[in-house]
């Protein structure tokens, strides 16, 4: 007898009724829902969770079935593929969602998630639930590099990198990168294409241009990378290109006395300068950089009785010698030094300053340098 039957006839006995009749009560249906673990959008590729949440007043088990299915469109049926990519009897499912369906050729644009439940006496949940959620195309990831040899100059090139990537697509479905340079009004510049190495990382390419621009100022790089079904990404780089300042001179030998004292010679001495910095004609001079020059020297000699100073013709080297034996012991010399690069400014101290550092923010550049020599 089943358990209503049993229930039937007990209650009809009580009553002091003849007979019995056989009645069962009522199994109610499952009740089930689905509960995403996120709310962050899903894109091809990506890792969801799903969980069941499920209630039956009177039964204790309930058993569950998941199928999930990749689609074009969802909410057409026949968009989307008839084998389920997922299955699953526990009350969380969890698993990757496909880039392509099953054909391998059409992206995924949308899931279809079914889920249902059966009670332990055999009742269903009318209807299943259901979930019809959309799958988006990753963009490419995009990521912009910089480099000057030569301080970001005006007239000299910059390297440009951009490293791609494609989450759920890889780099070769990027479609070729969009560059685009916006600097000062009227300012002209020239892009030509660079050879880079490529990323260890196969899921990874790199692409290069070189840059030279023509005017200093605020210059910036825009970069659009755009996959084959459409979804980009924009990523811009400030190149700040600033002047070609005057040279500097680094180093001196010998020493310059100061305080105005003189240097005593006894026997010829080589003045020299053993480097000039500069963003672009430095010394000494480096080869195989057809882009940087070198230094160029003027040196100049205030004598006994003379009232200014007199350049000395073929001193255009970093060093001069001077021979005590050519003037009379006590005499003084002033013997100056000027460096100059490829703009060619002219000093702008008054002839009288025996050093002149022609750029305000930076005191220790120094363009010009005087020897007080007093002859032993």
């Amino acid at each position: 007898m089943s358990r209503g039957s049993a229930i039937g006839c007990t209650l009809l006995a009580a009553l002091g009724l003849a007979g019995c009749f056989y009645t069962d009560p009522i199994n109610q249906r499952p009740a089930v829902d689905i509960r995403a673990a996120s709310s962050d959008p899903i894109y091809r590729g990506s890792h969801v969770a799903f969980t069941a949440e499920a209630a039956d007043p009177d039964s204790v088990v309930i058993f569950l079935t998941w199928r999930a299915y990749v689609c074009t469109d969802a909410s057409v049926l026949e968009t989307c593929d008839q084998a389920p990519f997922y299955t699953g009897v526990l009350d969380t499912a969890e698993f990757d969602v496909p880039i392509l369906r099953a054909d391998e050729a059409v992206p995924v644009q949308s899931l279809r998630l079914v889920l249902e439940a059966e009670d332990d006496y055999g009742a269903t949940a009318k209807p299943s639930e259901e979930l019809v959620l959309p799958v988006l195309n990753a963009p490419p990831a995009l990521k912009l590099d910089k480099i000057s040899r030569y301080a970001y100059l005006a007239g000299t090139p910059i390297q440009l990198f951009a490293l791609v990537s494609d989450a759920d697509d890889g780099p070769l479905f990027v479609q070729p990168l969009v560059w685009e340079v916006f600097g000062p009004a009227g300012a002209s510049y020239e892009l030509s294409e660079l050879v880079v190495p490529q990323p260890s990382d196969p899921q990874q390419s790199q692409f290069g241009k070189e840059l030279v621009v023509a005017a200093e100022g605020e210059w910036e790089i825009r970069v659009t990378a755009r996959d084959h079904l459409g979804a980009e990404s924009v990523q811009t780089l400030m190149i700040a290109v600033g002047p070609d300042e005057p040279p500097c001179l680094a180093q001196l030998t010998p020493i310059v006395p100061t305080g105005g004292l003189a240097l005593p010679i006894t026997e010829e001495t080589l003045f020299r300068v053993p480097v000039v910095v500069d963003e672009l004609d430095v010394y000494p001079p480096v080869g195989g950089d057809a882009v940087l020059g070198t230094t160029r020297f003027r040196w100049s000699l205030q004598g006994p009785g003379q009232s200014s100073h007199v350049e000395l013709v073929g001193a255009v080297g970093n060093s001069v010698a001077i021979d005590p034996a050519a003037y009379t012991p006590g005499e003084v010399l002033d013997l100056r030094v000027e460096v100059f690069d490829r703009n060619n400014l002219a000093i702008p101290c008054p002839e009288s300053e025996p050093s002149c550092a022609s750029i305000a923010t930076k005191p220790t550049c120094i363009q010009r340098q005087s020897w007080r020599v007093e002859v032993r």
